[in-house]
């Protein structure tokens, strides 16, 4: 691999100039910045990154951080955000990392990746409510936001979608078909999103005169087997439920499954939404009516956050996105 002493020899000037072209310096003259780049094509020379990382004191790289590595790999909606969010910082000289907090029962420090200057800074996704982490992440003074949650516990950055906004919105769509008797199923509990989205069922249904029935609501932890689980028992209930609102968009994959086996016809004999509006949920048999959450935004919002912590920017910052509702055809009008 060619080296900067190779770029010098090849252009004829100084390892310190090569060192200025590449970090961009701005004391180069014209001339000679274009043959040392010249230089650099005809060599094919890669800047060493941790040698750039220690004159620059940057290492251009953004942790992203999930409480369990099975997150990202058991939710289709994460995985969407983490391309979304790759593009997002690429676009802007970054790159991203994916880490957790934990493996197994195994607790891995993340703010050892910026003390050690492994990244620059912390992308936080879906922390649980009561998370000590971000309260000792604020103490230590180490740069991150906050996607799809936010703290009580420390002012932090943090981007989300209108959780509560979004879940009502659903509601009211399915009041307007006709539907009086609406099932819905929870999220993780221990996640803010969750609790929202939770919250807004039970405050919206107030708003439209419809009682509130604790028998209609089941707990589920965001997976397709917890959506299977709760639709099962749902449609047991009677008299049964007429629709049901999921939390997000994998528990309804869940229920469509589970509606076959049972030889419940959707929406024929019961309506379903899901929240998130993963590219599963346009395919599906029939196709899934859903929250969409604007992931692009939402990915160029956290890059934006965490490059202005970086260089700085001090104060509690909240970006939060407005959902978008999708109608397919897994709902119909009754009555």
């Amino acid at each position: 691999m060619a080296s900067q002493q190779d770029v010098a020899a090849r252009a004829h000037v100084s390892f310190m100039t090569v060192s200025r072209v590449v970090n961009n310096h701005p004391n180069v003259k014209k001339e000679t910045r274009e043959r040392v780049l010249a230089a650099i094509r005809e060599l094919a020379y890669y800047p060493d990154a941790s040698a750039r990382a220690l004159n620059t004191r940057k290492t251009e790289n953004i942790g992203v951080i999930f409480p369990r590595k099975e997150y990202v790999f058991s939710r289709p909606f994460f995985i969407e955000l983490c391309i979304e969010l790759e593009d997002s910082l690429s676009r802007r000289g970054y790159h991203l990392f994916l880490g957790s907090t934990r493996t197994g029962d195994e607790y891995r420090d993340p703010t050892r990746l910026v003390k050690e200057r492994k990244v620059d800074g912390l992308i936080l996704i879906a922390p649980a409510v009561s998370d000590p982490e971000i309260e000792r992440l604020a103490e230590a003074n180490v740069p991150f936001v906050i996607v799809h949650g936010s703290s009580d516990a420390a002012d932090c950055a943090y981007v989300d979608t209108d959780n509560a906004a979004g879940t009502a919105v659903i509601l009211r769509y399915l009041f307007e078909l006709g539907h009086r008797r609406i099932g819905f199923v929870c999220g993780n509990m221990s996640e803010i999103n969750a609790r929202v989205r939770y919250e807004s069922y039970g405050s919206e249904l107030k708003v439209m005169g419809i009682p509130f029935e604790s028998d209609l609501v089941c707990t589920g932890d965001w997976s397709i087997e917890s959506g299977y689980e709760a639709f099962r028992t749902l449609v047991r209930r009677e008299p049964r439920p007429t629709a049901i609102v999921f939390s997000n968009d994998q528990m309804a994959l869940g229920a469509i499954r589970a509606a076959y086996e049972s030889k419940v016809r959707i929406p024929e004999d019961i309506s379903i939404t899901g929240y998130d509006d993963i590219k599963y949920a346009a395919f599906t048999v029939p196709a899934l009516t859903t929250m969409r959450q604007p992931l692009d935004e939402v990915a160029s919002a956290a890059a934006e956050l965490i490059l202005d912590r970086i260089a700085g920017g001090e104060g509690a910052r909240g970006v939060v996105l407005s959902p978008e509702l999708k109608v397919r055809s897994s709902c119909r009008r009754i009555g």
